[in-house]
């Protein structure tokens, strides 16, 4: 007779560890709109800003019937550096698109496998598609009512459909893109003549919305030039007709842009993220605005489970894929994020780790996503799986051929991630360095890092810390010490003992101070650092990535405070990018000046940066020049309130400095940065 086999029981540490590996991660809990304002819109909020060409481009939207709108007004600079502004705009889209007719409005979506772009109308539709539009046999005018037609509405005879105030949907969180002519410094066989095609081409603006389009409007009157429905959003469109519509995302997020050769031939192409709308993003082929040449294709969860909610804007990069005999061989690809909430519940993953995704831009149509040859996927593991993660927006760094050698991007566990593409795929990634408070406590980094060289080879990473994605974000209770990073990779920082410290102090102006360093020798140090003088008591934190102009970087931080629905305050840091000082009113970095003045602008907008001039000194004995320039900081104020403006000067050595030339430096750089170094 057999025995039974008896299993000893296991230790409680082993069943403690086999939970929390089967554990998922916790999602984050983003709101359809900023973080904290939920119970406090009331009448008109302001969206996003941009300004170029001229003109400051202005989104706003109206949470009561949740329309938007997008107006332009003339941007100068006056006699002095003086900013001026016009106060009346020159146009707004959203009375545009409601005094035009919606049957005549350029709108087209996706259909998949093959990829294919078709007019967004009843008769262009498949019948797939139509059945997300139809389930009570209202699918034409449904869809009419989505292109803006607005006789279905409820208060019309017979309407049925919600009410809308406007047609042009909200965008609380997408930054507006103007796209004008194509770069100057594309490279490659053709770029000449599609860039000599192209020169005059007028600019566009382009606007994601929560009616679920991504628009494009002409920046010289507003109209309308086409519109884009995302295939991964025709399931969620019913939603918005529904008479008790609850507000929720679609094209929710902000769009990059960038030339690439496609199929032989060169493109400018957008690439954008749905935000919360869906997770994944597309891209568009806008050579032409006027003629909208399709979709190129989506890429979603379906595709691949670790793609998240992507909201910031995606990048084209042009990457070495290998060589033929010596000859190096590129391919175009989006370089995206895996973005927010790409594992848990649906995704069919659940730890935490992010990932870069390279998309080719490339891809025919017909062919399906393949990971290894279509797209490739860097990860960036979690260091701790079982907390919430999620990997934000890359800095590129190009080589001498234009190509991209290097990418940096920071993840909600404060590690700092370097990817590599100075090989052939499969490219490499590693963490170069973890943001720690005093306490050792990680930091999170939510926005995309800045990169310049460093002195004597490698690169200056510059990125800040902060979290500002879910209401809990803005608990007094959950306040910590949040700060802003210079870290020199290659190196052997370890941490921010390993850095500079700069003290900041004040209320109303900032003094910074610190010891001079070196970055090299006895004594050196990896870069510097400093903490948010407010983080600890008032929740200040990076509000969007840093900005470089000129030898300094631009450090914008929000200061929400302790009271509810209360306007945030928010600070522009000017400082030195490799000391980490402000600068004097002689415009000289030195410890002691001060900098970061607090402004209580229109809830919700962030400072402008503008280029107002620069002076050269005369020649000094040694052949080497000054110059100053000066960058005003634009802030947008609410109530019909005009706009106030600093301008703040940055002393900079022009001219030549020597007689002597240093051909080869990027080769003499590229080859410090591939020093070794040790994994942490």
């Amino acid at each position: 007779m057999r025995r039974p086999l008896l299993l000893a029981p296991m230790p409680l540490l082993l069943v403690a560890w086999l939970a929390a590996a089967v554990q998922a991660a916790p999602q984050l809990d983003v709101p359809d709109g900023q973080p904290g304002q939920s119970a406090c819109l009331t009448g008109r909020q302001p969206g996003r800003q941009a300004a170029g060409n001229g003109l400051l481009i202005e989104s706003s939207f109206e949470a009561t019937g949740w329309s938007g709108a997008l107006s332009v007004r003339a941007l100068a600079i006056g006699a002095g550096g003086a900013i001026e502004i016009g106060a009346t705009p020159l146009w707004e889209a959203g009375a545009l698109l409601g005094a035009g007719a919606a049957a005549q409005r350029h709108i087209y979506t996706l259909v998949r496998t093959p990829d294919r772009t078709l007019p967004f109308t009843w008769e262009g539709l498949p019948a797939a598609e139509r059945a997300w539009l139809d389930a009570d046999g209202q699918g034409a005018a449904r869809l009419a009512y989505l292109r803006g037609e607005r006789g279905g509405e409820i208060g019309q005879p017979g309407g049925v459909f919600r009410r809308r105030a406007g047609i042009l949907g909200d965008a609380p969180r997408g930054v507006p893109l103007l796209v004008g002519a194509p770069s100057v410094a594309g490279q490659g066989p053709g770029y000449a003549a599609f860039h000599q095609r192209y020169k005059a081409r007028a600019g566009a603006i382009y606007l994601g919305a929560n009616d679920g389009m991504l628009h494009a409007f002409a920046a010289r009157d507003g109209a309308e030039l086409f519109a884009y429905v995302p295939n991964a959003l025709l399931p969620a469109l019913a939603q918005l007709s529904e008479p008790d519509y609850r507000h929720r995302p679609y094209v929710d997020a902000s769009a990059g842009q960038g030339e690439a050769l496609v199929g032989g031939a060169w493109r400018s192409v957008l690439v954008s993220g749905m935000g919360m709308g869906a997770r994944g993003v597309f891209a568009l082929d806008i050579s032409d605005p006027q003629a909208f040449g399709g979709a190129l294709w989506e890429f979603s969860g379906a595709d691949d489970p670790a793609i998240g909610h992507v909201g910031a804007a995606p990048q084209v990069a042009k990457l070495q894929v290998g060589s033929a005999r010596g000859v190096p061989q590129y391919r175009y690809f989006a370089v995206v994020p895996s973005g927010v909430n790409n594992y848990g519940t649906g995704t069919g993953r659940t730890d935490a780790g992010g990932a870069l995704f390279l998309l080719a831009l490339d891809k025919p149509a017909t062919e399906r996503w393949k990971e290894g040859a279509n797209y490739y996927k860097l990860d960036a593991p979690a260091a701790q799986p079982t907390q919430a993660n999620a990997l934000a927006a890359p800095a590129l760094v190009a080589g001498a051929d234009g190509s991209t050698r290097y990418a940096y991007a920071g993840d909600l566990q404060g590690r700092l991630w370097r990817f590599d593409f100075s090989g052939k795929p499969p490219y490499s990634s590693h963490a170069v360095f973890t943001a720690r408070d005093d306490d050792g406590r990680r930091q999170p980094i939510t926005e995309a890092p800045r990169v310049v060289f460093a002195p004597g080879g490698g690169h200056l990473v510059l990125f800040g810390t902060g979290k500002l994605i879910e209401d809990a974000d803005l608990e007094p209770s959950g306040f910590a010490a949040q700060s802003f990073y210079a870290v020199r990779d290659p190196s052997d920082a370890a941490g921010r003992a390993d850095l500079a410290r700069r003290t900041l102090s004040g209320d109303t102006d900032v003094v910074v101070k610190g010891d001079e360093f070196a970055y090299s020798g006895a004594g050196a140090k990896q870069g510097w650092y400093f903490d948010f003088p407010q983080s600890r008591t008032d929740g200040e934190r990076l509000a969007a990535s840093a900005v470089l102009a000129g030898g300094a970087v631009f450090v914008t931080s929000i200061v929400p405070g302790r009271v509810a629905c209360a306007a945030p305050a928010t600070r522009t840091y000017a400082l030195d990018t490799l000391s980490g000082f402000a600068f004097n009113a002689a415009g000289v970095a030195v410890s002691d000046a001060a900098t970061g003045a607090l402004t209580h602008a229109a809830p919700g907008t962030l400072p402008l940066l503008l280029e107002l001039g620069a002076v050269t000194g005369a020649r000094g004995a040694t052949g080497g020049a000054g110059a100053v320039r000066t960058i005003g900081v634009l802030h947008l104020n609410g109530d019909a309130a005009a706009p106030t403006a600093e301008q703040i000067a940055i002393h900079l050595p022009a001219r030549r400095l020597s007689w002597r030339e240093i051909a080869n430096w990027q080769e003499l750089h590229d080859a410090a940065t591939k020093q070794p170094r040790s994994e942490r």
